[in-house]
């Protein structure tokens, strides 16, 4: 072989060579890139996790400040409409419309006719309402003994003739018995409509 033709040969060869390293070269290049791009998007999840974490973590926490503010803002409400209606209570005796006569209709119903009927039965009222009491003993045709004995917003309290048996049905008797199912009611009332809870803060305002 001549001379040409072993440096043909060598150049050839090198060439060949040159052509499978600059292949290997590439497929190694894309290899890194490819692992490179992989490290590069499991840095920026790991680095969203924990803020999307954070971000739900504080979400969660606001809302139960939200949750625990307008579940005090309620409470005041309701609280508030609960005192709004023992200051109208404790004027009712001055209303027109003064139920005096059903509560003691229905204190004597709760008596029994066996107790009215089996001794001498007392009926309580605060002197403020002693001589209405009487009238409407009179008006019911029933001859009961009053004691002027009660301070209290309105109503009357009724005793059997032993003393065994006791029917309270004043205002305030009634209202305290009314009031977890109020303040069930006011709440559910208040939750279920925004405009309620608006209206029940302009009436309260003071």
């Amino acid at each position: 072989m001549s001379l040409e033709s072993i440096l043909a040969a060598i150049e050839a060869s090198g060439e060949v060579e040159v052509a499978r390293l600059g292949a290997e070269a590439a497929a190694r290049a894309q290899q890194i890139v490819a692992e490179a791009e992989l490290k590069a998007v499991a840095i920026q999840e790991a680095a969203r996790q924990p803020a999307a974490g954070e971000r739900a973590r504080r979400l969660h926490q606001a809302k139960l400040v939200a949750l625990r503010l307008v579940g005090e803002v309620r409470q005041r409400l309701v609280e508030a409409a609960l005192a709004e209606t023992r200051r109208r209570l404790a004027s009712a005796r001055a209303s027109p419309d003064y139920a005096l006569r059903l509560l003691i209709q229905e204190a004597l119903s709760a008596l029994g006719s066996a107790e009215l009927a089996g001794g001498w039965p007392l009926v309580e009222v605060d002197p403020r309402d002693e001589a209405l009491a009487r009238r409407i003993l009179d008006e019911l045709g029933v001859d009961l003994a009053i004691v002027s004995a009660l301070h209290c917003w309105g109503g009357v309290v009724v005793r059997s003739g032993d003393g065994r048996v006791v029917v309270t049905n004043t205002l305030e008797a009634r209202l305290e018995r009314a009031i977890p199912f109020l303040r069930r009611d006011l709440a559910i009332f208040l939750r279920d409509s925004p405009e309620n809870q608006e209206r029940w803060e302009v009436a309260i305002a003071p």
